[in-house]
């Protein structure tokens, strides 16, 4: 007979003395306590992660360290740096050097600057208001050095891929009056497709449903077997290319305009690559319409008068029209080449900084900045890179998104074609999310040393003097990412958070800034 035995483990709490004996005896009663959980478990704190946060506090150089940390406190994986910095002055002798040995933790701090929210929110929420900014800039102007550009001809568009096959999707015809995100649309949609007959293979290409934001067979095609997931990713790698072809047949198109008025027309863009739920992507695009001085070349001027919005429109209308061409060879197309070229929708026109448009100029550049923080999350997954090791976990047969990793790895073995492989974990593409052409407005770079001039002057970027202003020479090597332990990040997420909330505040209460104090020269 084996005798039962108390618990050693924790588990709920009974009656004293019953243990595990308690069934064995019908008149007493178990008594059933819930364990009380610990405060900090109770705010959502793991253990561990209290302890060391307690410890770096009662440490005698937490003040120290986390006037340290502060540039990367909201980051959620800082990158650490080790070495020496020297400060030299014009001549080039060293005033004096510090090693990083003498610092809080004996590295540097450095935010991870990636520009997906899925990966660090704070680094991305930076990459976002950049982004905002340098676009505002280039419709606005009178900042950064730029002139006022309210009188210039500014167009958005949305240039989309063809078809590669009939997919699940939703359609909202008709936008209630207090619909303003696309995301949360709770609008009543169209039905999905209500007329179709069966495919070869047996599947019946009709859908009656009126398809959710949220459902995942938004996107997913009828029949795997039907859909061209090859032409999708060839055409995923070549769109960076056919949006050079399209940029160049543009200013042939505005040329030729030009000619005809006797004047002579530039144009200047910002662009920005979004994902379709379907795993292919499109483009958005700013382009604005600029003049020429003749005295000044390289002077942004407003374009004559005689050239109106709609003649801008159907030159950007022709180019994308008329623009396609035959990718390279490859074996497994029977030794030819894709076409490729944009969708026969058409292009998606709208004007911006026409009069009284202020509030649309707000809306479409906060449209374009959301979408430099996003990857491939509207197709229901996000993928790292993919290699050797990994490609068979993510090209599944059964899913269509597995089918696309699929055709990038088995179309990239081919000569010329490697980029398919480097890129599956985006469905072939590898161009970067936003480019802008040259005196559009100012770059990334700029913006990343405004911020540089705002901590070293501690906020008072008007006293910069380049002139004065000491060498710093960082002689930095990589040591290691992320925190060293859970409570370093929580501290250091709770300080950055504080200091955004006070700054929110105080933002809240100030009086509008005028321009910005640094005025570099249009990149």
């Amino acid at each position: 007979m084996t005798s039962s035995t108390l618990p050693l483990a924790p588990t709920t709490t009974t009656v004293v003395g019953t243990g595990e004996n308690a069934d064995n005896w019908p008149w007493a009663t178990s008594t059933t306590t819930p364990a009380t959980p610990h405060r900090d478990a109770r705010l959502g704190f793991e253990p561990g992660e209290v302890a060391t946060a307690r410890r770096r506090v009662r440490s005698g150089e937490f003040p120290d360290w986390l006037d340290h940390v502060s540039a990367a406190a909201a980051c959620t994986r800082p990158i650490r740096l080790s070495g020496q910095i020297d400060v030299k002055n014009r001549d080039g002798s060293i005033m004096h050097s510090i090693d990083t040995d003498t610092m809080p933790d004996g590295v540097i701090y450095t935010p991870c600057g990636n520009r997906r929210a899925s990966v660090c929110p704070s680094c991305a929420e930076v990459y976002r208001r950049d982004t905002f900014q340098i676009i505002r800039a280039g419709l606005e102007g009178n900042r950064y050095g730029l002139p006022p550009l309210g009188e210039h001809i500014a167009i958005f568009l949305t240039a989309t891929a063809p078809s590669f096959g009939p997919v699940h999707h939703r359609v909202v015809k008709t936008h209630a009056a207090d619909c303003r995100s696309r995301e949360r649309c709770t609008c009543r949609a169209s039905l999905c497709r209500p007329f179709g007959k069966a495919c070869p293979h047996g599947v019946e290409i009709r859908c009656t449903a009126r398809h959710k934001t949220t459902d995942p067979a938004v996107g997913t095609p009828f029949c795997l077997d039907c859909y061209d997931h090859d032409g999708q990713v060839v055409w995923n790698h070549e769109a960076p290319e056919l949006w050079r072809r399209t940029v160049q047949e543009a200013d042939r198109e505005l040329e030729r305009l030009g000619k005809r008025l006797g004047v002579t027309l530039r144009r200047r863009y910002v662009k920005v690559f979004e994902f379709q739920a379907r795993g292919v992507i499109h483009y958005h695009a700013i382009f604005r319409l600029d003049g020429y001085h003749p005295d000044c070349p390289s002077a942004i001027v407003p374009a004559d008068r005689a050239v109106t919005r709609a003649m801008f429109a159907s030159v950007l209308d022709t180019a994308f029209r008329k623009t396609s061409y035959t990718s390279h060879t490859h074996p497994a197309h029977g030794g030819k080449g894709w076409r490729i070229a944009w969708g026969t929708q058409g292009l998606d026109l709208k004007d911006i900084n026409a009069p009284g448009g202020d509030d649309n100029l707000t809306k479409l550049t906060g449209y374009l900045a959301k979408y430099v923080t996003k990857s491939t999350e509207v197709t229901g997954q996000v993928f790292r890179r993919v290699d050797d090791m990994t490609v068979e976990l993510h090209a599944t047969p059964d899913t269509h998104l597995g089918r696309l990793i699929r055709s990038c790895w088995d179309l990239g073995i081919a000569d010329g074609w490697q980029r398919l492989r480097r890129y599956a974990h985006q469905f072939g593409h590898g161009g970067h999310i936003t480019t802008k052409s040259r005196g559009f407005s100012v770059n990334y770079t700029f913006k990343r040393l405004e911020r540089t001039i705002w901590r070293r002057t501690q906020g008072f970027p008007h006293l910069w003097d380049e002139q004065e202003a000491d060498l710093v020479v960082y002689r930095l090597g990589y040591h290691a990412t992320g925190w060293i332990t859970t409570g370093d990040a929580l501290l250091a997420n709770s300080a950055a958070d504080a200091a955004r909330r006070q700054a929110d505040t105080a933002r809240d209460y100030a009086d509008p800034d005028p321009a910005p104090k640094v005025q570099p020269l249009a990149a």
